[in-house]
């Protein structure tokens, strides 16, 4: 307590700043991982069961967010006061791509919303990749793989439509069909390195002047008589600083994921 006492209050305040972080992004993270289900636009879906239909609901953007899925697997979206489907899928074998490396792993697709087709062509299960599915069309490309480009407000096709960004992808549709993988935000392997960034600054601010005299004991000697220069006082100033913020950055990236 002692020590505490001598810091001055831009070192208290950081100090304190430190400790709210901690207990602030703690909570949220046990708060954010504890809601299990969909990942969809960066939102996390939860399921609910109801007479054999599963829903997938949350918001996103401020919006109602549910996804529909009926026992025979037709899929149904809606966002707000929009509806997309219902989507329906049929196995085809002369849907695989014709000579493709991975075709023994393949199982043809022909993906429908109402009557009209709008993928056609292949999946391949647990790609390996975060545990996701692989569609490859029947012209042998990922699914998706579609030139957009933004003018900060909407995005458009290489066509120059306006592509609606909540029109479920060919590859989301499929994974909902196929009992999708569950998973939460909150990445507690980033929330670790957040704390220990936290801990050295710490550390740095309470022992700053043992840690720069025995810095020192290395380059010359009786570093204990040794006094900082103003630059070298600036300097811890200006990594307390940057090292406090990069532990803000860290917390709130890794709540997102």
């Amino acid at each position: 307590m002692e020590r505490i006492k001598k810091l001055n209050m831009y070192q208290k305040g950081v100090l304190i700043l430190l400790a709210a972080m901690f207990v602030i992004f703690t909570a949220a993270y046990f708060i954010a991982s504890s809601k299990v289900g969909f990942r969809y636009n960066d939102a996390i879906l939860q399921p609910r069961y109801e007479n054999r239909i599963t829903v997938y609901e949350g918001r996103i953007k401020g919006k109602d967010a549910v996804f529909t899925v009926t026992e025979d697997k037709t899929v149904t979206f809606s966002y707000g006061d929009k509806t997309y489907g219902p989507y329906t899928a049929v196995e085809d074998p002369t849907a695989i791509p014709k000579d493709f490396e991975h075709k023994k792993n393949m199982t043809g697709v022909e993906l429908r919303e109402g009557d009209k087709v709008i993928f056609r062509g292949a999946v391949i299960p647990d790609s390996g990749i975060n545990s996701e599915l692989i569609l490859i069309d029947e012209e042998g490309f990922p699914e998706g793989f579609d030139i957009t480009f933004s003018d900060g407000y909407n995005t458009y096709d290489g066509d120059g439509n306006i592509v609606d960004e909540m029109k479920p992808s060919a590859t989301a549709i499929i994974e909902l069909m196929s009992e999708p993988e569950l998973t939460s935000n909150g990445d507690w392997q980033i929330w670790f390195y957040s704390v220990v960034l936290s801990v050295i600054t710490a550390v740095s601010i309470l022992f700053v002047d043992e840690l720069f005299r025995w810095n020192l004991s290395f380059q010359i000697r009786n570093a204990e008589r040794a006094e900082p220069s103003e630059w070298e006082i600036a300097g811890r100033y200006i990594g307390w600083t940057a090292f406090t913020i990069m532990a803000l950055v860290f917390y709130s990236v890794g709540l997102t994921l």
